[in-house]
């Protein structure tokens, strides 16, 4: 059988992700200390609050991308696969149902734009045809539709499309119940409203 990798347990990536989402909440929360100036709407917008920018497009990205490495199988016979490969062809998959008289959601209908958004940012190279900055702007958009937690649902839920990009073991194919545990602690996020920049990392060379 298959051995995992060296990489943190699913348990600890897991944790990692619930503490990204608890500061992101925390971030949020100023807005409520008595005397603060700081409103709602400012602290969820990265063109005026710089910091909500580290927290998703650092912090929670790269928790989240721990926890879907997990078991993830990233070679393949020519290069190697990245996250963004398996987003993408997860949302082709559905579209491919959609296709053959399948019903959609709006879960899959803003999954399906914003796959296509991230892949028309400006730029033939460079920043915007990065993968990593792909998958954190796809992210991002997911906050912005208050639907990142149900698009994990989307994203895991075609068997073939699991079964190329992750391992038996893989947290995501542990159980239904794996998933759950990603999507109870996405869920808050959707209480904030985020209006974040797709394209501030294309726009900005500076941060790479």
């Amino acid at each position: 059988a298959p051995r995992a990798p060296a990489m943190p347990p699913p348990s600890d990536a897991l944790g990692l992700l619930q503490k990204a989402v608890a500061a992101i909440d925390s971030h949020f929360a100023q807005a409520d200390v008595p005397g603060t100036t700081k409103r709602l709407d400012q602290l969820g917008n990265d063109q005026s609050n710089k910091e909500i920018a580290v927290l998703v497009r650092g912090q929670l990205c790269t928790a989240l991308s721990r926890v879907l490495l997990h078991g993830f199988k990233s070679f393949k016979l020519i290069g190697r696969y990245h996250i963004w490969d398996f987003v993408q062809q997860a949302c082709d998959a559905h579209q491919l149902r959609i296709q053959k008289g399948g019903g959609t959601s709006e879960a899959e209908r803003t999954m399906a734009k914003a796959v296509a958004d991230v892949n028309h940012l400006s730029g033939e190279a460079g920043p915007a045809n990065n993968p990593n900055i792909k998958f954190r702007s796809f992210v991002c958009s997911g906050l912005n539709n208050g639907m990142m937690h149900e698009w994990i649902c989307v994203m895991t839920a075609d068997a073939d499309t699991m079964g190329k990009f992750y391992e038996a073991w893989a947290f995501v194919r542990l159980s239904d119940d794996t998933v759950k545990q990603m999507t109870r602690a996405l869920a808050p996020l959707a209480n904030h409203k985020f209006a974040l920049s797709l394209d501030y990392e294309t726009s900005r060379w500076d941060l790479h």
